[in-house]
């Protein structure tokens, strides 16, 4: 299982949200590059960055921010937040950039995800579902949808989906510890590679979700508040699967 680093940027900065409400936002770098740098020297394999400003309103306004951490760090990068068509996947892409990450297209434009999937392959783009109490949300978390998370996974898998990052709102940036009876029963649900998300407070929860079967797990606060030492964390996850 890799562990991955998320560098959320907003107008430029390395931000950390509360379960995804934009005014409860803490700073915690005004160079994301050099965040890039320190978790790529920490040994993580790959880095999540998320446009918060274009996940809300749809137009992404940090290229320039994801191009020069794509550029500045010798890691794959994966980017989400205001794809909403595959001529924006495209966009993202040119950056340097090795997958995307569709949310809201999934629900609001599925169309744009299977031409993304034809265009660019099964690899490069995944599929974010983000849920609260097990229904999808849209638009960067601020808009509820009545649609069950596993239904929307089955219906992306049709249009040929290859990945999925779930991420469970409720507990992102709470140190509640990831939703695991929910994560379990998606795998079941899903045979399709998982990357997951939201509560993640300790090592112990990495080794939960590594013994679990995910392919992945994002990590945010709990690596920038020193909760998890990312290096330590790579390392035990790493010995459990060896």
């Amino acid at each position: 299982m890799q562990v991955i680093p998320a560098i959320d940027l907003r107008d430029g900065r390395c931000v950390r949200l509360y379960q995804g409400d934009y005014s409860k936002e803490t700073v915690f770098s005004d160079d994301p590059v050099a965040v890039a740098g320190k978790w790529r020297d920490a040994g993580a394999r790959r880095l999540h960055v998320v446009d918060l400003d274009g996940a809300r309103s749809g137009v992404r306004t940090n290229a320039t921010a994801v191009a020069r951490i794509a550029a500045g760090v010798d890691v794959p990068v994966q980017v989400s937040g205001g794809i909403r068509s595959a001529n924006a996947a495209a966009e993202v892409l040119r950056l340097g950039v090795d997958r995307v990450i569709f949310g809201t297209a999934a629900v609001e434009a599925p169309d744009e995800v299977h031409n993304a999937v034809l265009k660019f392959g099964r690899e490069r783009v995944v599929v974010g579902i983000d849920a609260r109490d097990g229904l999808v949300a849209t638009h960067g978390w601020t808009k509820g949808t009545t649609v069950p998370a596993v239904d929307l996974m089955r219906k992306m898998v049709e249009l040929g989906v290859a990945r999925f990052m779930y991420t469970d709102i409720s507990r992102d940036g709470t140190f509640a510890h990831p939703n695991l009876d929910a994560i379990a029963a998606i795998l079941e649900s899903i045979d399709r590679p998982i990357i997951a998300a939201g509560g993640i407070a300790d090592v112990s929860d990495l080794v939960a979700l590594a013994r679990l079967g995910v392919e992945a797990a994002v990590c945010g606060k709990a690596i920038y508040t020193g909760a998890i030492d990312l290096a330590d964390a790579i390392r035990r996850v790493a010995e459990i699967q060896s």
